[in-house]
């Protein structure tokens, strides 16, 4: 076929040399000739990054411009000295209807890269659908183009109900996420947020979206890259912990009131009542900030059954509060069954490996049945203690999505309780918590 075009007068004028790095055309041009190539070898870059190169006389390229009516979609640089026959945009029909075989050759080219397309997109979804967070691709106008399962279940639509949507349809507030999308290309700091969504069966969730914004070559906006994930859970804890700063506060002018009724009004008021029931709120105060706390970051790696994160959160939470006095000295996680899954303690009685699959089931939970939190007395072996050292817990249920998903135990440090705050087990058991 390249004889026969080289050797064509009418196409002859059209044989242009190119000099070794001389630009052929850029990215985003308007020019839409076809080339073909008749000596050396030239390179095609998308951005600053080479994709790939033609090496072969008589292949053809540029052909896609031509036939999406757009610009260029990638740049072209001699590699060394090349010749091309560069066929004018107004006269490549005609020569496509004269030379057959550079069409079929087009065609095949194009099978080709929808081939290596198609694999590479499979691939690229099947890898996403293992994230665990929603990833979103979108165009420059906003519309779906790429979704993973993750996605699916986070917005609960499937790929046939958002593919060539607007993006936005997903949020309460569509105005809100476009003003958002304006803010992350006008100020590259800004990169996250969080929106409400409504869920078609679990009703309105918060999802903190991340996105990156696809440029061009020319960096001219493609699109938006988003990642979601689902934060409910971490909202409801952040309004439980307003909840119980407003409580904090109420409390403290309470106090202060009752402080100073008894100091003008009262002057022979027990000091001793006084110090316990202010040390019974201390402690249950500490014990839900700490659930709530805790609740948070365990929940979803105890439902994935991830104890190497679950019990560096355990460590970590002791470590930060190493120069405090807490009235615990161990964690223990349960699953549903009440069986433990993984436990630290800062006094090393016992090690992991000795505590990890026994079972509380025999144990008896002890408190109202209508609170988060029960009571457990036992006694574990101590060479101390020949009869078994008696010890306190207090166990917490475990929510995710609100689900009981298992129990958190708090081993208490019974000589603390009682020297610090005037408390033994069955004043553990008359505390009341909130379901968070």
């Amino acid at each position: 076929m390249l004889d026969e075009i080289v050797h064509n007068p009418a196409l002859a004028k059209y044989l242009t040399a190119f000099r070794s790095d001389q630009i052929l055309f850029l990215e985003g041009d308007d020019s839409q000739d076809l080339y073909i190539l008749v000596s050396g070898q030239v390179d095609i870059f998308k951005g600053e990054k080479k994709i790939r190169e033609i090496t072969e006389k008589g292949d053809l390229f540029g052909e896609l411009s031509f036939f999406l009516g757009e610009k260029r979609t990638a740049s072209v640089k001699a590699k060394d000295a090349v010749e091309v026959i560069r066929i004018p945009r107004e006269e490549i029909k005609r020569f496509l209807r004269e030379y057959p075989g550079a069409a079929q050759n087009i065609i095949r080219n194009l099978a080709h890269w929808l081939a290596e397309t198609t694999q590479i997109a499979f691939g690229l979804k099947e890898f996403c659908d293992q994230l665990p967070d929603a990833v979103v691709l979108t165009d420059k106008q906003g519309k779906v183009l790429a979704w993973n399962s993750a996605a699916e279940k986070l917005y609960g639509r499937d790929w046939h109900q958002m593919h060539q949507t607007q993006v936005d349809e997903m949020y309460a507030d569509p105005k809100n996420y476009k003003e958002f999308l304006e803010k992350v290309q006008s100020e590259y700091s800004v990169k996250e947020k969080v929106f409400q969504i409504h869920h078609p069966e679990k009703g309105t969730r918060f999802v903190s979206t991340s996105t990156t914004i696809l440029y061009d070559g020319h960096h001219n906006f493609q699109g938006v890259l988003s990642l979601g994930r689902d934060v409910t859970t971490v909202k409801s804890l952040e309004r439980k912990y307003k909840r119980i700063s407003y409580w904090l506060v109420a409390l403290f002018f309470m106090v202060a009131l009752l402080t100073a009724v008894v100091l003008i009004g009262y002057p022979y008021f027990s000091e001793g009542y006084r110090t316990i029931s202010l040390g019974h709120k201390a402690l249950r105060n500490q014990l839900a900030k700490d659930y709530y706390l805790l609740n948070s970051l365990l929940g979803d790696h105890l439902e994935d059954n991830d104890r190497r994160t679950t019990s560096q959160i355990m460590r970590n939470f002791f470590h930060i509060q190493k120069d405090a006095s807490l009235p615990y000295t161990g964690l223990v996680l349960l699953d549903t069954n009440k069986n433990v899954v993984d436990y630290h303690s800062i006094k090393g009685d016992l090690d992991a490996s000795q505590m990890i699959g026994s079972s509380y089931t025999a144990i008896d939970f002890q408190g109202s049945k209508n609170s988060p939190h029960k009571v457990l007395t036992l006694y574990r072996a101590d060479k101390n203690y020949p009869m078994g050292k008696k010890g306190v817990e207090i166990a917490f249920e475990l929510y995710k999505n609100d689900q009981i998903i298992g129990w958190l135990i708090f081993q208490m440090d019974l000589e603390f309780l009682s020297k610090t705050h005037g408390i033994d087990a069955e004043g553990l058991k008359q505390f009341q918590f909130e379901k968070p």
